[in-house]
């Protein structure tokens, strides 16, 4: 038998949409989708003997009984450049990442490309997106986003 890994593959069957009638297996498709994409991401950059980046932000959501907190990190990215966006349930962040080079250095090595990513997010249905709020303190975004009221 044959176990060989064939990224082509593996990202054609990452891209297909799986729908449940279940927002919590919704989100843990989405969240196995985006691990999925970093190991394939990581995988790449191992072949082909480079840094890996990730061009995702890594996530943190925590709630409570009144509100959902996302934390993203986002180290390195100019305020300026977050752009939040919301669609139904769907929660979008789109980000650029700056390079460090300056008129008095040179870059000799770099793993923090310019780069740009989106990122995105899905609310369960008690969330009320449209009252969302949102923070960005030392390269952690901070959204707040209230739930409707059993």
């Amino acid at each position: 038998m044959n176990h060989e890994l064939n990224l082509e593959d593996a990202e054609r069957i990452n891209k297909k949409k799986v729908v449940f009638k279940n927002p919590k297996a919704d989100l843990l498709i989405e969240q196995a989708k985006t691990l999925w994409s970093h190991l394939l991401h990581d995988a790449k950059a191992i072949l082909k003997q480079q840094p890996a980046h990730h061009t995702h932000p890594r996530v943190d959501v925590l709630e409570n009984k009144a509100i959902y907190d996302i934390r993203i990190d986002l180290p390195g990215v100019d305020a300026n450049s977050i752009e939040l966006t919301n669609s139904g349930k769907l929660l979008r962040l789109k980000a650029k990442r700056k390079s460090n080079e300056s008129a008095e250095f040179k870059l000799s090595y770099c793993e923090h490309q310019n780069e740009s990513f989106e990122r995105d997010i899905r609310l369960s249905d008690d969330a009320l997106i449209e009252e969302k709020s949102a923070t960005f303190s030392e390269g952690i975004l901070s959204i707040r986003i209230p739930k409707k009221v059993a």
